[in-house]
């Protein structure tokens, strides 16, 4: 049945006025997670906290949305194993050799080692893991992984099949969601199902995404079988050529992302309620498959390379809706 205006009292707001009460929430409650971390009685705490903060907002800005709709309890962590998988992930790009990039990640190892010994050195994101993980108790092994992830990628220059993108996926995004979930003191193996395959989707995701600066940088990262299969050059991506066997590749690639977040999807009956707010991220990979869907699986087009202003709105429905 449909209302007419006039019969009702009620004004439907726009998107536009949703969108601003949305953002006002979301600055609000960053507002309340840096109150949260003003109150610490170290000043160290109070440094590396807002350090971690900060380092996730400016290089990881849609995670750092979700993470502040996160409860507070996983809220820190989440700052705190995000400003630490951007720092590794960064390594890459400022060592002008594998040899300093692997002395960069053994620094981290040891500094993993001096964590769960209870002597983090003096830098603020390794002291704010400390903090998080004395407070609840977290598993090593995930940290260890992303380390040895990013390790082993450091002088890989491209991937030979697609299944070897979501394997490095699932150990360089998948284990920060598993820190998460032992956040919330979530141990179920269909909550760790989920995760992996939403960080294979998210993974791939990344993949499109940073196509358009990585061909700036001269690289190409899209799997030679892939590039083989459609018959596309290196050169043909360095270009921006869009040609058809292009855009059969990326449909190939957003095909899989978006069939690990349908399998992620139908294991959420079994997931445990509390875990689904951890699982925020797919509104930013379902998004850029909707978008790239839009635009004839283009990567390069143009309103690809904007934020998605609804982002705050999207992420408080779904957050509403206990969803993913």
């Amino acid at each position: 049945m449909v209302i007419s205006a006039a019969k009702s009292s009620f004004a439907v707001p726009t998107i536009s006025k949703l969108q601003r009460i949305f953002s006002s929430i979301i600055k609000k409650r960053e507002c309340t997670q840096k109150s949260s971390v003003s109150t610490h009685t170290s000043p160290d705490n109070k440094s590396s906290s807002e350090y971690c903060m900060e380092t996730v907002r400016k290089f990881d800005y849609e995670n750092f949305l979700s993470s502040l709709l996160y409860p507070e309890s996983v809220r820190t962590t989440s700052f705190a194993v995000r400003a630490f998988n951007i720092e590794l992930a960064q390594i890459r790009d400022v060592v002008s050799d594998k040899q300093r990039g692997l002395m960069r990640m053994q620094f981290w190892k040891d500094t993993l080692n001096q964590i769960y010994q209870g002597v983090p050195p003096k830098s603020p994101i390794a002291m704010e893991l400390h903090r998080v993980i004395q407070r609840h108790n977290l598993t090593k092994q995930w940290f260890t992984r992303l380390i040895e992830a990013r390790a082993e990628h450091l002088d890989k220059d491209r991937f030979q099949k697609l299944s070897e993108v979501e394997e490095y996926a699932d150990r360089s995004v998948s284990p920060v969601l598993y820190i998460l979930l032992e956040s919330l003191g979530i141990k179920n193996v269909h909550a760790d199902h989920a995760a992996s395959h939403i960080g294979r989707s998210q993974g791939l995701v990344t993949l499109l995404r940073s196509t358009p600066f990585h061909a700036s940088q001269g690289r190409v990262y899209f799997p030679i079988e892939l590039l083989v299969k459609h018959d596309v050059s290196e050169e043909d991506v360095l270009r921006r050529k869009q040609t058809k066997g292009l855009t059969d590749l990326v449909y190939d690639v957003a095909c899989s992302a978006n069939q690990h977040l349908d399998t992620a999807r139908k294991l959420k009956k079994d997931v445990p309620k509390e875990a689904i707010i951890v699982f925020l991220n797919t509104v930013m990979c379902e998004w850029y498959l909707k978008k790239i869907q839009k635009v004839d699986f283009d990567p390069f087009h143009p309103s690809l390379q904007h934020r998605n202003a609804l982002l705050p709105l999207h992420l408080w429905l779904q957050k509403f809706r206990r969803t993913y």
